[in-house]
């Protein structure tokens, strides 16, 4: 019996194994001609008996295929796990992922297929889309009321279609009870185009988006035949029809190569009374590809469609013809701005000229969504721009038509809580659009990549590659916009829907100006001996309301930085005891869009021969081919701080590309002699290399303060200030306001010529103009006193019966000035003269009071 049963057994294996291999076959061959039901039968009963990775392969893209997401997930789930999976079945599997609301999960098949297809541009877009999730369910969320109409089947309702008082769309509804036809991709009946009549309630403005709906009707005769009839377009007046149909024309059907019907657009003329004239197809149509869902522009001289021709960048693209001399022209592929490796389906143009349509390859919320685009100039079109939540869902929303003013429409979606599989709504927009542009202020290019924050949605959102964003405003509302990216200083702006109406267009612009890092640093000097300044303070004001940074205390190298805001200019001051004040004004980052570090030198010119003495270096050591150090090993000589030659001064400063000195005020070539000492002939200093005369005279005897030579002169025998001394003046009270602790003494001299008596008096006069000039400008008149020396002090040799020149003369008749105190060294204890509690009073014994 058992070698009897053993034959029997494997001829019953070997009759199972062909059963299996013939509807293996049997259902390659439905999926070949795109019977998609049939399939899914035959590999459902495979996989029932055996696991098959081709079986499960077709299956999801069976399931896919008729749009069934949750079947579909459910088998790309086991196919990605197989040796067999492909980089496609990541990219599938993810898109079911995410139309079945887990973007989170579908990110990581995403990342694979990117990885493993890094050229196939679908992966990085549904990449992005996931990250992009948040701020496309918010951007219109309030925008919009969407209505299921009540007119949709069971079945599919799309592509609605304004003709007359109502809607042309396309339906699978089978209103023929006795002939039953259907196809085989999904096993409804063929799509047929009907009519139904739509009355608006209310007034135009307030009605707009509440309909009244009719019975639907079979559209015409003419128009729907025993296959596919759908997706309609009229021209503007209603004259002409265009849709998309079946290779079926004159009762004689076509098939390309493999024996599928593609999809061709035709055209007809109304002949008035609902009859339509001879059916004609468009030059463009084919037997080996699909030409389908056309859109007039408004004018009627663009036909935008829908195509899978040869040449496309992926499934089916959208492409443009031209209508010349009353013929439509060759189709131009719209390109790959509007075009993906994806799907773009369903286009309409708005009466406002925007192309609206449907794609599953840009960054969406998944499935089909719908975008639209404007045109930059012939052939160039911008960014598409997703219409974001409620429009679209993660379920396939599309074919969308407006209304004339653009604020009601209706579209299709297969969303959850439909009636049937694909349903037609009506929406009605509540807000207005607001495009907002974020652009470089300087170049005015548009800044891709910028976040902006959308205070009223409290969401932020990303410019595209023209630099905007769009999100919908509700009426009378204001809403804050704050735009940021890196290396740009944040910026704001407001939007405002105040006094609008729903049909106007709303565009904010946001200039954006480049942040820069700042710094200002600099070495202080001492004037008189050219050597860094240790210990010297250094503060720095703003005129931009920045809070004050804090003063800093100079080293051995007399160095200092600080660090500044953008757009403000500063006031640097360097002080030191015995020294006046060394200032730089106006140091500016305004107007600089590039990161810098400011150079700013300061010079404190001592009032004593003391504070010459208080800030002698210390003892150095040079190393052997090295810069001095001191006994710590500190280098204290580098080129740009103790090198004297070639040092900044206060009035000029070195141009090492020219080898030239300059002049700070002219920003020329320095020449003549500087109130420094420092002596020029056109940008060569004389005396270079040698050590310089400096601008104050070197005190001599038991007095240690410098007297610094005021350019104030005077005409031969008068005192009056003339005005040549005016700017002199204001250096000296600018001195006096930047100094206020130091009382200074304001010395005039004479020439020899008159009396010493005399001169005397002149002398004092010539001080006492000059002390009353300051105090009538703001300057405390405790702080100065005037002395008058006559002819006593002389800068030449220029004495009594010395024959001299008149320029010699006036050299004489001068005025200098030199710090004799200061307000706050006097110790009130230490005041020799004191009031006398005991003084004797002398009375007046006659006087009447």
């Amino acid at each position: 019996m058992r070698n009897f049963l053993t034959p029997v057994f494997f001829l019953f294996f070997a009759f199972g194994a062909m059963a299996q291999a013939g509807k293996l076959k049997t259902a390659q061959q439905k999926m070949d001609n795109l019977d998609y039901i049939g399939a899914i039968e035959l590999y459902n009963q495979i996989l029932e008996k055996s696991d098959d990775a081709t079986a499960k392969i077709n299956l999801a893209e069976a399931y896919r295929k008729i749009n069934d997401t949750a079947n579909a997930e459910f088998w790309y789930g086991q196919v990605v796990r197989l040796p067999q999976a492909e980089p496609i079945h990541k990219l599938y599997y993810g898109m079911m992922l995410q139309r079945n609301g887990k973007c989170d999960v579908a990110r990581e098949w995403f990342q694979q297929f990117v990885d493993l297809s890094p050229d196939d541009v679908r992966g990085q877009q549904l990449l992005r889309a996931c990250d992009y999730e948040s701020e496309l369910m918010t951007k219109s969320v309030s925008s919009y009321e969407i209505t299921n109409c009540d007119f949709n089947s069971a079945s599919d309702d799309f592509s609605p279609f304004h003709y007359k008082n109502g809607l042309v769309f396309s339906s699978e509804r089978d209103t023929n009870p006795i002939i039953r036809r259907t196809h085989n991709w999904t096993g409804n009946p063929f799509l047929e185009l009907y009519y139904v009549d739509a009355k608006q309630q209310g007034s135009k403005e307030n009605g707009c988006g509440n309909y009244t709906f009719g019975r639907p009707e079979k559209f015409s005769n003419e128009i729907n035949s025993k296959f596919h009839d759908a997706s309609v377009a009229f021209s503007k007046n209603g004259e002409e029809i265009f849709f998309t149909r079946n290779n079926f024309l004159d009762g004689k059907k076509e098939a390309d190569d493999a024996g599928i019907m593609r999809l061709k657009i035709f055209y007809a003329r109304s002949e008035g009374e609902g009859k339509w004239g001879e059916l004609q197809s468009l030059p463009f149509n084919s037997n080996e590809y699909s030409v389908a869902h056309p859109a007039l522009s408004p004018d009627g001289n663009k036909l935008y469609f829908a195509s899978d021709m040869p040449g496309g960048f992926g499934g089916m693209d959208l492409y443009v013809s031209d209508k010349e001399s009353g013929r439509w022209g060759p189709p131009m592929n719209l390109g790959p701005e509007i075009n993906t490796e994806g799907h773009e389906i369903f286009p309409y143009v708005a009466p406002d000229g925007k192309l609206y349509f449907a794609s599953d390859g840009h960054v969406g919320l998944g499935g089909l969504d719908i975008y639209y685009s404007t045109s930059k100039e012939e052939g160039v079109w911008a960014t598409p721009e997703n219409l974001g939540y409620p429009i679209n869902t993660v379920s396939d929303d599309f074919s969308i038509v407006f209304d004339e003013e653009g604020t009601c429409g209706f579209l299709a979606s297969d969303r959850e809580g439909g009636v049937g599989h694909d349903d037609i709504y009506s929406f009605k927009k509540t807000a207005i659009t607001v495009e907002v542009l974020v652009y470089d202020e300087k170049t005015e290019a548009p800044l891709e990549g910028a976040t902006v924050y959308v205070a009223c949605l409290e969401d932020s959102m990303t410019t595209n590659a023209e630099g905007k964003i769009l999100f919908d405003l509700k009426l009378n509302e204001v809403c804050k916009l704050t735009a940021s990216m890196v290396d740009y200083l944040p910026a704001d702006a407001e939007a405002s829907t105040q006094n609008l109406n729903l049909t106007d267009k709303l565009e904010i612009k946001i200039p954006m100006r480049r942040s820069a890092m700042f710094e200002v640093e600099g070495v202080v000097f001492d004037a008189f001996t050219s050597l860094p300044m240790e210990g010297a303070t250094v503060t720095i004001e703003n005129d931009c309301g920045q809070p004050l940074a804090e003063p800093f205390t100079t080293s051995i190298n007399g160095r200092y930085a600080f660090k500044l805001d953008q757009d403000c200019c500063y006031k640097i001051k360097a002080t030191q005891l015995n020294y006046f004040a060394g200032i730089a004004e106006n140091v500016c980052t305004k107007d600089k869009d590039s990161s810098e570090v400011l150079k700013e030198n300061l010079y404190l010119q001592p009032t004593t021969m003391n504070a010459v003495t208080d800030v002698t270096p210390p003892k150095t050591k040079t190393p052997k081919g090295g810069n001095p150090t001191d006994q710590n090993g500190t280098d204290v000589k580098s080129p740009d701080i103790v090198d004297v030659d070639h040092q900044d001064t206060q009035y000029t400063y070195y141009d090492k590309a020219t080898d030239t000195w300059m002049d700070k005020d002219t920003r020329l070539p320095a020449d003549g002699k500087y109130p420094d000492g420092r002596e020029y002939k056109k940008g060569v200093a004389v005396g270079s290399g040698k050590t310089w005369d400096k601008s104050p005279k070197k005190p001599t005897g038991d007095n240690p303060e410098f007297a610094y030579l005021l350019h104030i002169y005077y005409d031969f025998d008068q005192a009056f200030i003339r005005n040549d001394a005016l700017p002199e003046l204001e250096k000296l009270k600018k001195l006096m306001e930047e100094n206020p602790q130091y009382i200074i003494e304001i010395g005039s001299h004479t020439d020899a010529r008159g009396s010493g008596h005399y001169n005397q008096r002149l002398s004092q006069r010539r001080a006492e103009a000059v002390v009353r000039w300051l105090s009538d400008r703001g300057v405390s008149r405790s702080r100065l006193v005037a002395r008058g020396y006559g002819e006593t002090v002389n800068v030449n040799d220029c004495v009594d019966n010395i024959p001299c020149t008149e320029r010699e003369h006036q050299m004489n008749r001068r005025t200098e000035f030199k710090v004799i105190g200061c307000t706050d060294c006097v110790d009130n204890a230490k005041i020799v003269s004191h009031q006398n509690p005991d003084v004797r009073v002398d009375e007046c014994k006659s006087c009447p009071f």
